[in-house]
């Protein structure tokens, strides 16, 4: 397989997969202590 093809391959695999797997750690933050986004206390 042609390198520019097998780059291509990976790419369309990877990306889906990459944001698949960041959401599901996301979400799942909670479930260990831990908040998704981090609590900002208005300044006064």
């Amino acid at each position: 397989m042609k390198p520019l093809k097998l780059t291509l391959a990976w790419l369309l695999v990877g990306i889906p997969l990459a944001w698949g797997v960041f959401h599901s750690v996301k979400k799942s933050l909670p479930l260990f202590g831990r908040a998704a986004t981090p609590a900002v206390t208005p300044a006064k």
